[in-house]
This record gives C-alpha cells, structure tokens and sequence, in this order.
C-alpha cells in the first residue's frame, strides 16, 4: 500500500505544479481524481496492475495508468520529475501552506517574488499582498493563518511536552461513540525525545461518524481533513493529529505499520519478501491469502 500513497503524492504535486503554471484544469482535475482513487484503494496498485485491474477502476485513465505503471517500474514519473525542475522546491512546499492554493501562490511568486516561507511573510506584512487583484485583508488573515499552521507542523515537540495533551486526546477518543480498541502510534508509540505529531488509530462501527466526532473534540482547533476513514485536525498547542479508523481484523498490521520507522519497516518488508510474503497496513500475505493482521505478535512470529 505503500505504493499507492507515493504515486498519489506525486500525481498531486504534478496537479499542484501543473495549477501554479496555469496548465489545463481538465488535466489537472485528472490527477487529483486519480489521486484520491489511489489513497481510497484498499488493494496495493502492484497487485491491481498485475491482475489486469487497475484499468477498471473509475478515475485511473490510459494516460495516468501509463505514469503508474512507469511508477512501478522505475520508482519515478518523467512528467513529474520535468515539471519538478522548473519550479523551485521551496514553492512546492508552499503549495500545502492551508488557504495558499497554486494560483494565489502563483500570482505572489509572479507579482512579489516570493518563493519561500521568509518571502511569503515579507510580501505579507508589507501589505503588498493585501492589494493584489483578487486578495484582501481576510484573504492575506487566512494565508497568515495557514501559515502558521505550516511553519509549527515543522517543527518537533519534546515528548515530555506533548504528554499531558496525548493524555487528554486518548480520553476523548475513547468518549466517541462507536469507537471499541484505541492506540497512539508513530514516534510517540516509539519513545522518541521528540514528536513531530501524533497518529491515533481506532477500530469501531461506522468510521465517518468516528472522524466527524473526532473533529469536534474540544482540543481541536482546526479541522484540516474529515473522510471515511481518516481525520486530522490541529490543536490548540499547533499540533497536528491524525485518526484512522482501522478494520478490526488489520488492527495489528495497522499498528506495526504506523509505529515502525521507515528505516524498520523497510528492513521488515525485505524480509518479508524473502520470505515469500507481502506486508502492508492490511496484514501479512502468503499470495493472496492472509497470514496474519490481527496483532504485530503474530506478524512478527510469521516473519521471523
């Protein structure tokens, strides 16, 4: 599953740089379905290419099938890579600035040459930006706003800080009607000093009325996503928080996978894979077939 969210991020980036030039929204609106259709999928997009699939499913075209393809096989879209070269890094980065689309973004970058968060702020408090066609005060309060959101989710939180909130997060989660097992996981999981944010994952019945509930906990003071099966929001601290909601029967798997490093979770696979599995956030899989998902013991004892 790991594939399909690297090639939905970069069909996005593609759309975001494909925007910010002006390119043909049709195109554009292209990636960003397929996108989305990637990130939805609950099989890995190896699996679905090689059973002839892929191509039945609504939003992947011949031309955006192609770039998968091309994905898989070579870790990398030419496209992508091309356009990547004549737009500066530090503009990409700022296309996920909330409230900062590739349009606004283009029109700063062309107008007030701002290619980074320093510039961003300068053509800002200037008052520059304020003046521009289709901008405005509440317009720039918004960009400001998001841009502190942008600049804190930067940056790592000593876990001793952090606590005292997970604590507090931790027993509002398990307020939520509906929700039955809930455990943090990611860095915090790992006893790391610090923690960049925090991933919470759930099990329980009827996952969008979970997120929807998630979202208007107390200490959220922003919500940046609401789906099916995940939600993020900030808190009052400027710390971002991520809930999925996990199958019951892949709780295990979920857990592994979320808490692991990449360094970690790359060696598992390998390992994994020599041993003639496949390992993903859905479970341990001998073919097609699940060898384990309900608990990381039992992933662990299968794998080694």
């Amino acid at each position: 599953m790991r594939k399909n969210k690297e090639i939905a991020d970069r069909l996005d980036s593609l759309a975001d740089i494909l925007e910010f030039k002006g390119e043909n929204p049709f195109k554009i609106n292209a990636y960003k379905r397929a996108a989305t259709t990637l990130r939805d999928l609950t099989q890995d997009v190896q699996d679905l290419v090689d059973s002839g699939r892929l191509k039945e499913i609504s939003g992947i075209g011949e031309g955006i099938y192609k770039k998968i393809v091309e994905y898989l096989k070579t870790g990398m879209i030419e496209d992508y890579e091309k356009e990547k070269k004549e737009v500066p890094l530090t503009l990409i980065d700022l296309m996920y600035v909330p409230s900062l689309g590739p349009k606004s973004l283009a029109k700063l970058h062309k107008v007030l040459g701002v290619e980074d968060t320093e510039t961003l702020k300068k053509a800002i408090n200037s008052g520059k930006a304020e003046i521009l066609p289709g901008f405005g005060k509440k317009k720039v309060q918004n960009i400001l706003h998001g841009l502190d959101i942008y600049t804190q989710s930067k940056k790592r939180v000593p876990l001793g800080i952090i606590l005292p909130l997970v604590k507090e997060l931790m027993e509002e989660v398990h307020r939520i009607p509906g929700v039955l097992v809930a455990e943090p996981a990611g860095s915090l999981r790992r006893g790391k000093g610090t923690i960049g944010d925090l991933d919470i994952l759930v099990t329980g019945d009827n996952g969008e009325e979970i997120i929807k509930a998630f979202t208007e906990i107390p200490q959220a003071v922003e919500e940046l996503a609401a789906g099916k099966t995940k939600g993020s929001i900030i808190t009052r601290e400027r710390f971002q928080v991520d809930l999925r909601v996990i199958p019951d029967d892949s709780f295990g798997a979920a857990l592994q996978y979320f808490t692991g490093s990449k360094e970690h979770n790359i060696k598992l696979r390998g390992t994994a894979k020599d041993r003639g599995y496949k390992i993903n956030e859905y479970g341990l899989f001998k073919d097609s077939e699940v060898v384990a998902s309900k608990t990381e013991e039992e992933i662990y004892k299968a794998v080694f």
